[in-house]
């Protein structure tokens, strides 16, 4: 049996041996996805997006991705999630992203990150990354996992199925937080020629991304990703010979967890805002299955246009500041609608135009980056268009706070 002051020695020694270790950054870690049971991970990813064909560049735009993950079950290995996915364009110059699609997909997360994804969705189009190995890591360790692209470029969905490697290169504190840094890198060499592939399909497809991500150690969930990310497919034309086209893009993504918004919930911030908007202001606040809707009439546009009236932009000013106040952070989505009089390509870009106007208005006094846009034309009306009333209501613009 050892004495007292051997004792003392070896607690000391256990101290220092930990405190080394946390110094050093050697700590051990446990590395694992958890999306609360009814609370959403909103994940937004940005990129500027260069295009290339026969390696000279043709365009150049950014794109949007926010992707919506609502736990809507869990087991002890698992996350049930309901997933939407929305693609936004912007055009080099301009200040609002508009809202090209939006696919929604049932699927389960694994705590290790693997993906199990029904046959036939396509989305999330990039899948298992990242994974996690079972068991504790530290700095320094490296592991590789089995990761999956799915591309909708051509005139069917491929599955490209390709490792990716990864290294935990340290632990920074954020917000009180510990949070793991990993460095990523896949390659894709992918080639076809031979295969039974739909003509449109390229013969060879070559891709890279290296990327950083930063994760929460306590909340078990993404902080944020930055990808340098790079993909090109080589075609044989009967005609023309071997082309290629390049997407090259930086992408930076960040993640942010919601609570759950109830019905009665809904109703007081609906009730809230009428009561900051100004008398007779124009704008009817609605709840929605998203979350609000304020919806303006078509009193705040020029005839047949779509500039904004003067007159309108008190109204316009006052909900910039409530949502500057209330929704910094909130997704915003800004709808176009017309009524069934006329051509309907013009009405579509009538719509069109209105709901940008209205959203780059606020958008400008408002300061929130994740405001979109799109128009419908007449396809959406809330009413029939019988009659002059009715073609009114139909006429309108609608402001969706995302809540839900």
């Amino acid at each position: 049996m050892g004495t007292k002051k051997e004792s003392n020695m070896k607690r000391k020694s256990t101290i220092i041996l930990v405190l080394l270790l946390s110094a050093t950054g050697l700590q051990a870690m446990t590395l694992k996805w958890d999306i609360p049971l009814s609370e959403r991970l909103e994940i937004v990813k940005t990129a500027k997006v260069e295009y290339l064909v026969n390696n000279a560049v043709k365009r150049v735009y950014d794109e949007r991705n926010i992707i919506d993950l609502t736990c809507t079950a869990k087991s002890d290995s698992a996350s049930r999630v309901r997933g939407v996915f929305a693609v936004f364009h912007r055009e080099r110059g301009a200040s609002l992203f508009r809202l090209r699609e939006r696919y929604n997909a049932d699927f389960i997360i694994h705590k290790n990150g693997k993906f199990h994804v029904p046959r036939g969705l396509y989305m999330p189009n990039l899948r298992n990354v990242p994974t996690f190995p079972a068991g504790d890591l530290k700095t320094g360790d490296t592991w590789s996992a089995p990761a999956e692209l799915i591309l909708s470029n051509f005139s069917a969905p491929f599955k490209l199925l390709f490792p990716a490697q990864y290294t935990i290169t340290g632990v920074e504190k954020r917000d009180g937080s510990d949070v793991a840094v990993i460095t990523y890198s896949f390659l894709i060499n992918k080639d076809l020629s031979g295969g039974r592939y739909p003509s449109d399909f390229p013969e060879k497809i070559y891709g890279q991304n290296t990327g950083r991500i930063r994760w929460d150690l306590a909340r078990n969930s993404p902080v944020d990703v930055t990808d340098d990310y790079r993909i090109r497919f080589i075609f044989n034309n009967k005609v023309t010979g071997f082309g290629s086209t390049e997407y090259r893009m930086t992408m930076n993504t960040g993640n942010r967890l919601y609570a759950g918004v109830s019905e009665k919930e809904k109703i007081r911030e609906r009730d809230s805002i009428r009561k900051q908007l100004p008398g007779k202001s124009g704008i009817k606040v609605e709840t929605h299955k998203r979350g609000i809707v304020l919806r303006l009439g078509e009193v705040f546009f020029d005839f047949d246009s779509s500039s904004l009236r003067k007159n309108s932009r008190k109204a316009l000013d006052r909900l910039a500041v409530i949502l500057a106040e209330k929704y910094p952070d909130r997704e915003i989505t800004v709808e176009g609608h017309t009524d069934n009089t006329g051509e309907k390509e013009y009405n579509r870009r009538l719509s069109v135009e209105r709901a940008r106007a209205v959203g780059e208005y606020l958008k400008s006094r408002s300061g929130n980056d994740k405001f979109s846009y799109r128009g419908f034309g007449p396809d959406r009306p809330i009413t029939d268009n019988k009659s002059r009333e009715a073609r009114e209501k139909n006429r309108r613009v609608e402001i969706i706070i995302k809540l839900n």
